[in-house]
């Protein structure tokens, strides 16, 4: 019995997706009886039912959802790779992926960008967007590099530890609490809060700060981005709680030690297999340089 071929796996995807198989048709550019004989020719060949119907919706059955899973992590690696190939083709030059997760400010990328300009030896640098802090990019092969928390476990990535920072409180200029020196976990008792994930983390402000006080905030507004999180932060009577590096350094808002303070995150960089490109590899150097020296860094405490 012969497996099913990417194209049948990009066509379950597109139906999980979209509802329809006319629907998914369009999407893969296909006729619809074009994407009806795929997919039968694909139930043939695995010997069981793929979908079922409800009228016109088709709905994967277990075992096909079980197989979009799969397809979808190796459909991201493949676009990955093909991307990196044409790249490849047309310039000659590989680049470093860089997976960008919930802490997305870049403020480490400017002093990368010159150090590249610098050195045409180096690879340039991509940004590819992912969930979480990035890791599950790293290991899918979507991307070579994330940074993330030390105390997240890398799997079969290897972790370099680059610096450990300090959790801050944030508040609008214009916030009654703006003025105050520190704010302990009571100030946070009730308040709308803006969080980027949740469930609780190792390490972070709900189990280093504000449960082993009692404090629950209330209203928890869940913003996957660092960045929109200190825009709506300034613009509205919410709080958050974030490591100092993931705070744009021209945001609109006031930076408030907190009391007692929790210990300081630790943060790596999560690099995934390089291939023996020496390009990308001296290029992921440079990042740790960049991010151990804390080339990104802004001392100040207080409204930007």
């Amino acid at each position: 019995m012969s497996g099913i071929e990417r194209r049948h796996a990009q066509l379950l995807i597109a139906i999980e997706r979209e509802g329809t198989i006319s629907a998914a048709a369009r999407t893969l550019f296909v006729t619809q009886s074009a994407a009806s004989q795929q997919l039968r020719q694909a139930e043939t060949r695995l010997g069981f039912a793929l979908t079922t119907r409800t009228g016109r919706t088709v709905t994967l059955t277990p075992a096909a959802q079980r197989l979009v899973d799969a397809a979808t992590i190796s459909e991201s690696a493949l676009l990955a790779g093909e991307a990196d190939a044409r790249w490849l083709a047309s310039s000659g030059r590989p680049s470093l992926r860089i997976a960008l997760g919930n802490y997305d400010n870049t403020r480490w990328l400017g002093s990368m960008q010159h150090t590249l300009d610098q050195n045409s030896a180096l690879a340039p640098i991509e940004l590819v967007r992912s969930e979480g802090h990035g890791l599950e990019s790293v290991l899918t092969g979507r991307a070579h590099a994330a940074i993330v928390p030390t105390s997240q476990p890398s799997g079969a990535a290897e972790n370099h530890h680059v610096f450990d920072d300090d959790l801050v409180a944030i508040v609008s200029k214009d916030s009654e609490l703006a003025n105050r020196r520190t704010l302990s976990p009571q100030d946070f008792d009730g308040c709308h809060y803006v969080t980027f994930g949740t469930t609780p983390e190792d390490g972070f402000e709900y189990t280093n700060f504000l449960r082993p006080h009692n404090v629950v905030a209330d209203h928890i507004l869940r913003v996957e981005s660092t960045r929109a999180i200190t825009d709506i932060v300034a613009s509205s009577n919410r709080m958050s709680i974030l490591s100092r590096w993931g705070i744009p350094r021209h945001s609109n808002v006031t930076q408030i030690p907190l009391d007692p303070p929790p210990p300081p995150i630790g943060w790596s960089v999560a690099v995934g297999p390089l291939h023996d490109d020496t390009a990308v590899a001296a290029t992921v150097a440079v990042l740790l340089d960049a991010l151990r020296n804390r080339d990104f860094d802004s001392s100040h405490v207080g409204p930007y």
